[in-house]
């Protein structure tokens, strides 16, 4: 799987929309893990290091593409029993899946939830930040100093303090940034900030072997296969990220459990939530594929292992979503009137936001649902429930608001009855996970980080939501995207399902 990802990255660049596809769905081949765990010889009591050896290669592929393949076997049966798939039987024997509620615009939002978005914007490949003289000095060091004697021989380095201290402000600002969560979320035993730190650590011991494993300032540099994966005993990666972060040992080693594969449970693994991967049952020896944890979105792969593990700690502790959201919204843009939390006096619902433009004449009803993005495939069903009851919440203020349209003036919320505004538009604004729903009487469904971006530079509450409603921030399939149906096939057994591709479909 890392060399894999390593020849994407070599072809098509690093963080290139190629590159992040074939990290998506690697990370996710891991029944094949479970297969082995459940089925494969005990590990030998006689070896107590682990050698790379090239003949293991095309053994590792031939499981790599079985899983992949199965994978989708697994993805679609489970939502078919539950009648949310529409099957047919195609001429050459296969079973076609078809996508649930398929149109035009559920298209684009699939496309869009997957990343395929106007080249323009989304899809920019960020610009690599240009390494200090100093930093790069060291980088230089420790590669003279990690070159194998041969290309098959595995790397051996320790990187300096002075590179690791060098390296941190990237990778904290990078998780400052990412994380959407307080660090005061208790997890596990531990807090949300010390799992920053510790992760941290993992993040800057993972860029420094990938600098080390491939120099992509020297093209045509073969790609060390023997070095790709980091093994370590499972102590000293205590030992190291403890040294690096500061947590206590104590605490890195419950961090370090949490993180680590459990290939004999396939129902929620993944290397971008659980990078260690156990090479012994009793997971004294820990192995790292860098590229995952590196490109993988540490704050809600956190919280979604803990929700699987502890669900019960998880509902205790997750309380606090909508609260971020309001937050968000409250800082974004001090030109609006924006209210939280207003009860409808009959008791049946609260107004999550209410914002005002007496300029234009608009008023927005909002509904915040942070709906975790589905990684089991049950999983879209449950998501797809709180998404009905959102809209379902939506109506019940509608309908108040036609048979009372005077009560938020009352309040003082607004200037006037909700009948003398031009425009009133009641707003599910969804985040992470929805599907689309046609607008209807003025409901309809936004994805809120759109919203949010848009509702920062808007000085018109009119002309934002004109340009919202139009969608014309969603993919436009056959220029941002196309969509075809492939067939996969294990053990005679062939289904077709619908790939999405980036650009146009080439004929």
């Amino acid at each position: 799987m890392a060399l894999e990802l390593e020849t994407f990255q070599e072809r098509f660049g690093a963080n290139s929309f190629r590159h992040r596809v074939a990290l998506i769905n690697l990370e996710r081949y891991i029944c094949g893990f479970h297969f082995i765990a459940v089925h494969g010889k005990p590990e030998s009591k006689l070896i107590h290091s682990y050698t790379y050896h090239g003949s293991l290669k095309v053994d590792a592929a031939f499981a790599l593409n079985v899983s992949r393949y199965y994978t989708n076997f697994l993805n679609i049966f489970p939502l078919w029993h539950r009648d949310h798939e529409r099957a047919e039987l195609m001429p050459n024997g296969a079973v076609r899946f078809y996508i649930p509620r398929d149109s035009t615009r559920q298209r684009q939002v699939i496309a869009y939830q997957q990343l395929h978005r106007p080249a323009e914007t989304i899809r920019k490949c960020p610009k690599e930040q240009e390494r200090s003289p100093e930093l790069q000095r060291l980088f230089n060091d420790l590669f003279q100093q990690a070159r194998p004697a041969g290309l098959h021989k595995k790397f051996q380095y320790e990187p300096s303090i002075e590179l690791i201290e060098a390296l941190r402000p990237e990778y904290q600002e990078r998780l400052d940034s990412n994380f959407r969560h307080p660090d005061s979320f208790q997890l596990n035993g531990y807090s949300l900030a010390e799992f920053k730190a510790v992760y941290v650590g993992l993040l800057i011991l993972s860029a420094i072997h990938e600098y080390i494993c491939y120099p992509w300032d020297k093209p045509g540099q073969p790609i060390p296969e023997s070095s790709l994966v980091m093994v370590r005993k499972r102590l000293q990666w205590i030992s190291k990220l403890s040294s690096i972060s500061g947590v206590p040992k104590t605490t890195c080693d419950m961090i370090v459990k949490d993180l680590t594969l459990r290939p004999e449970n396939h129902s929620f693994t993944s290397l971008c939530i659980t990078p260690f991967v156990p090479l012994d049952s009793h997971d004294d020896t820990l192995a790292v594929a860098p590229q995952f944890p590196l490109a993988s979105a540490v704050d809600e792969n956190a919280l979604r292992q803990f929700s699987y593990t502890y669900p019960e700690l998880f509902s205790g502790q997750n309380t606090q979503k909508e609260e971020g959201m309001r937050n968000l919204l409250r800082s974004a843009n001090p030109g609006y009137r924006i209210d939280f939390s207003i009860p409808l006096p009959d008791g049946s619902t609260d107004i999550d936001v209410l914002i005002g433009d007496e300029t234009n004449s608009t008023v927005v009803f909002a509904e915040l649902k942070w709906l975790r993005k589905p990684y089991k495939p049950l999983e879209r069903i449950e998501r797809e429930k709180d998404l009905e009851k959102g809209g379902k919440q939506l109506e019940l203020i509608r309908s108040y608001g036609k048979r009372y349209p005077s009560f938020l003036l009352e309040r003082g919320k607004l200037s006037r009855d909700l009948t003398d505004y031009k425009q009133v538009h009641h707003i599910l604004l969804v985040r992470d996970y929805w599907h689309w729903v046609e607008p209807k009487d003025s409901i309809a469904v936004l994805d809120f980080d759109e919203f949010l971006a848009q509702f920062k530079e808007s000085t018109s509450l009119f002309e934002l939501m004109t340009a919202l409603l139009s969608y014309d921030w969603l993919p436009v399939e056959d220029r941002d995207f196309y969509v075809d149906y492939t067939t996969t096939s294990v053990n005679g057994a062939m289904i077709e399902s619908a790939l999405f591709h980036d650009g146009k479909h080439q004929q």
